[in-house]
């Protein structure tokens, strides 16, 4: 696939000479998220990859070892992913065998579901999940769980170039630098201090349209922010801004109602902003 875009060549170069690609989304529930991260798996990540979800990790791996249909590898998303969108990006890299696994720590899938030679492993993985969730550093400790999954990934897989898709929250250069609830020291700088110089940290964001909350409520928004990156985009429907292009003040919006607190430029290599999406289809 050849991506005919203004902005091509940016991107080819965006999504080459790194090993980890962190293709983050400022809100979960978002159709067109989904879709360009396949058009990017297309495009860059066809061959000698592997896909990373935001998925139970356990689960995912059971996936890939039974050799399961797209839909029934949706058990191991949370709710807010189990679309269409999803269901087609698995399909395409299935179709090409193209390894699909998770990092999330979040246990989705029943224990049933699980062969018995792994019964205690899973036990235990949600029992830790169980403490960790009544702790008041959860999600730094889900951050530090996830990377050390793409660790072990990394290892099985020496050769792979990785596409991981998780929302901006977790791919940020810098995201214990952040300031109230969104300081959180995130995936790539966990990963960053057992395999430093590896990473591109791509967001994905959107100024106006219609999404899904995490609890699968929809809403619409339209960000009027001067600052934010959003509303400096002069897309039409979309585009890339690359760091060197990123203005040093504009700052980019979690969910469309949570102001990041660090600039866009030392967030994240690259921006996609579109001007406007919708809500995904569920499944």
């Amino acid at each position: 696939m050849i991506r005919s875009t203004s902005y091509a060549i940016e991107e080819s170069l965006l999504f080459s000479g790194k090993r980890f690609f962190f293709l983050g989304e400022s809100i979960h529930g978002v159709s067109e998220y989904t879709r360009l991260r396949l058009e990017i798996a297309e495009c860059y990540f066809y061959k000698q990859a592997i896909l990373i979800f935001e998925a139970d990790s356990n689960g995912m791996l059971l996936s890939h070892q039974n050799n399961e249909d797209a839909h029934s590898r949706l058990k191991n998303f949370p709710r807010i992913l189990r679309t269409q969108e999803t269901v087609n990006l698995l399909i395409w890299a299935m179709s090409r065998l193209i390894p699909c696994l998770g990092i999330d720590c979040i246990p989705r899938r029943v224990l049933t579901d699980f062969p018995v030679e792994w019964h205690l492993i899973r036990q235990r993985e949600t029992d830790e999940y169980i403490k960790a969730r009544l702790s008041p550093n959860f999600f730094e400790w889900r951050d530090n769980q996830m990377a050390k999954q793409l660790v072990n990934i990394s290892s099985e897989y020496p050769e792979y170039r990785m596409l991981i898709m998780l929302h901006n929250l977790h791919i940020k250069r810098r995201g214990s630098q952040e300031y109230g609830e969104l300081k959180l020291k995130s995936v790539r700088e966990h990963l960053e201090e057992t395999l430093p110089l590896q990473s591109h940290s791509i967001a994905q964001l959107a100024r106006s349209g219609s999404a899904l909350h995490n609890d699968l409520s929809s809403f619409s928004f339209h960000i009027h922010d001067p600052l934010s990156l959003e509303v400096y985009s002069d897309a039409t429907v979309s585009t890339l801004l690359t760091e060197s292009r990123i203005p040093d003040a504009c700052i980019a919006w979690h969910h469309a109602f949570e102001r990041e607190t660090v600039p866009a430029k030392k967030q994240y290599e690259g921006c996609f902003i579109f001007k406007e999406v919708q809500s995904p289809v569920l499944v």
